[in-house]
């Protein structure tokens, strides 16, 4: 490829990946991000045991048969509500549970009450895409469990709460973190001999690692919570676990094997009628796609994308419908469609930033960034890489960092700044390297550092 060529453009542009992280009473979710000319993931989510789209872990403490009918009806209503808010994706449902939450805390008489009331307001924050209360809510559940006197109740507390904080953290884009919180409760839940739970933190845990790019610790990570999931005919974590593994196939550029792990979740979650997993499915299908290339591969993916993010739509999904706002944006981008292209990745780079998604900002910054480049607005799409450079940084995501670095380098390439262009292009080249990044994104650093030396030895230099 000519790197002369408008499309040799980015390192990356985000199309999103769905890997997913899981509640049993917890959580599953599926990254998504954008690609540098590359897929990469945010987060999404599948149901617990409950059957239910949730995100997050519950914990009931016999809320249920609680002695003071007050405090029982507040829960039993919340719980209703919660319930119909999850069915429907209904911030309203949500907002009414919460405030029958809180009035349950004014009635609640233990420790081990209040943890498990947090923990349900928390989780109707967390739907509604409100991380930081629900963060509160998690951590305040924590404190309280390790104030509960009997072993089993503070164990089942701690996990979920800790799981929970890991899905919080991770969501806010803050890696390190939620690896910290998912090994804890990997560890309660092992410990516990709870085997649903431990398969639902190994996949949070492999969720963290295919976002930082680890992609062997991800795999592994990913297979033995599909192995405890067919053992337990867990179909909803099979399907989970099969769409996981695909995205690490994606990010290795096995695009085959992607597909085919993508179609066989794709199928399950059809027939158990999960229509969050059904969208993810598409969404990471349109990828393979989207990487493949060609006419005919552009209007597949388009396809795909556009089947998900209706779904999304139905059932109020802002995340995942600003992932796929960017994905369609690539789509456009690569057809040279430049203005439909700055049009999507507007849209979902202002819901990114209204709910708080720092990894999606980061993604749909690097994406307006190759739009400019595209157009030769060279200052414009240094200005984006760098934006998303500097918070990929910070959120601790060594693959965003690493195309946010490539494209910057592109950027100086088209400049004629080769010291510079060099220097930003080693370094998006070294980290790939580092997390066994496999596919377009380190192919395009290749050949930008070919042509690169190429103009060098016609400079003489």
């Amino acid at each position: 490829m000519d790197v002369s060529d408008p499309e040799f453009i980015a390192a990356g542009t985000a199309a999103s990946i769905f890997c997913a992280v899981v509640v049993a009473v917890e959580i599953i979710w599926k990254p998504i991000r954008g690609f540098l000319h590359r897929h990469d993931p945010p987060l999404a989510t599948k149901r617990d045991i409950d059957d239910l789209p949730r995100r997050v872990a519950e914990y009931f403490d016999g809320l249920a048969e609680a002695k003071n009918p007050v405090l029982r009806a507040a829960f039993e209503e919340g719980r209703r509500l919660q319930d119909e808010g999850y069915r429907a994706q209904s911030a309203e449902k949500h907002r009414e549970a919460i405030d029958r939450f809180t009035r349950a805390l004014a009635l609640a008489e233990t420790d081990s009450q209040r943890a498990a009331l947090h923990i349900l307001r928390g989780n109707s924050y967390e739907s509604m895409s409100r991380y930081k209360e629900a963060q509160a809510d998690y951590e305040e559940a924590l404190k309280l469990a390790g104030r509960i006197s009997t072993e089993q109740d503070a164990a089942d507390a701690r996990a979920v709460a800790l799981g929970n904080l890991g899905i919080a953290y991770a969501e806010r884009g803050d890696l390190e973190k939620a690896e910290e919180h998912h090994e804890q409760a990997v560890d309660i839940r092992r410990k516990m001999g709870n085997r649903l739970g431990e398969a639902n933190q190994l996949s949070n845990l492999g969720c963290v690692y295919l976002r930082r790019g680890e992609l062997g610790e991800a795999e592994d990570h990913f297979k033995k919570a599909l192995s405890i999931h067919r053992k337990m005919a867990n179909r909803l974590g099979e399907a989970t676990s099969l769409g996981n593994l695909g995205n690490v196939h994606f990010q290795r550029g096995e695009l085959d094997k992607a597909e085919e792990h993508h179609k066989k979740a794709l199928k399950i979650d059809r027939e158990i009628s999960n229509r969050l997993g059904e969208a993810q499915d598409l969404g990471n299908l349109g990828n393979v796609y989207v990487l493949r290339g060609g006419p005919g591969e552009l209007d597949k993916a388009e396809e795909h994308y556009k089947q998900a993010l209706e779904i999304q739509g139905q059932i109020g999904d802002r995340l995942d419908e600003a992932n796929q706002l960017g994905n369609l944006g690539v789509v456009y981008r690569r057809r040279g469609d430049l203005d439909k292209a700055e049009e999507h990745h507007k849209k979902a780079l202002k819901i990114d930033r209204e709910i708080g998604n720092r990894l999606g900002e980061a993604q749909q910054l690097d994406n307006l960034g190759n739009v400019h480049f595209q157009r030769g607005e060279l200052d414009k799409a240094e200005e984006h890489h760098k934006q998303a450079l500097n918070l990929s940084k910070e959120i601790g995501d060594r693959l965003d960092e690493a195309i946010a670095l490539a494209n910057l380098g592109l950027v100086y390439l088209r400049r004629g700044e080769l010291g510079k262009a060099k220097d930003y292009l080693r370094q998006a080249q070294a980290i790939y390297q580092q997390i066994g990044a496999g596919g377009e994104g380190p192919d395009i650093v290749r050949q930008a550092l070919e042509e690169l030396e190429r103009q060098q030895r016609e400079r003489g230099e």
